[in-house]
């Protein structure tokens, strides 16, 4: 099990260094290059999307309950080679809210991830990839005015498609799960459905 302090710092490390690479244009990693040695591909980008979260069990036991919210998401990678990225991030899935036996209940979640990105290029714009890693998510759940705070760090896989736009921009969409999120008697999937920008340092 990774340490939960261990995957908050290579996170923020991953997102601070992409952030820097990204201002300075320029990264340590060298990825494999085209055949007019130019690199095919970005060496570091930044991102950002929204989206919608969802999780079905939080509504079980409860009455006018809504278990999906809007939800956003930041997140850096830096390329180690041509079809591998390192990817660090932070999400907030927004409120989920109901009521039991009258008493208002909201649950709201947020999670640093690491992850790594497997990409596959269908051509020149279209690449698709899937990812795995570990989330370090926090949970708040209040009810009745009693507030319920746990944590905890579980996998994270995903999957999605980049759209290059050129001029250094791009499209993201992807689906991404977050395994056994909230406290020992209260643990729930969490779906993540986003579609973003990217900003890459070429």
């Amino acid at each position: 099990m990774i340490s939960p302090d261990i995957l908050r710092g290579a996170t923020l490390l991953v997102l601070a260094f992409a952030s820097n690479a990204f201002a300075a244009g320029t990264s340590p990693f060298k990825p494999i290059s085209a055949a007019n040695g130019q690199s095919e591909k970005p060496e570091n980008y930044l991102g950002a999307s929204i989206g919608k979260s969802s999780a079905d069990s939080f509504c079980t036991s409860l009455q006018n309950c809504e278990d999906t919210d809007k939800s956003w998401k930041l997140f850096a990678g830096v390329r180690m080679n041509e079809n591998i990225v390192l990817e660090g991030g932070y999400v907030n899935f927004g409120e989920l809210t109901g009521k039991d036996a009258g008493n208002e209940v909201s649950q709201t979640a947020t999670a640093f991830t690491l992850t790594g990105v497997a990409g596959f290029t269908m051509n020149e714009q279209i690449e698709l990839f899937g990812k795995a890693g570990a989330a370090r998510w926090s949970q708040e759940q209040v009810n009745a005015g009693t507030k319920t705070d746990s944590s905890g760090t579980d996998i994270l896989v995903g999957a999605g498609a980049n759209y290059d736009l050129g001029d250094n921009m791009g499209i993201r969409a992807e689906w991404e799960r977050f395994k056994d999120v909230g406290s020992s008697v209260n643990k729930a999937d969490i779906d993540l459905l986003s579609v973003g920008l990217t900003f890459s340092s070429l």
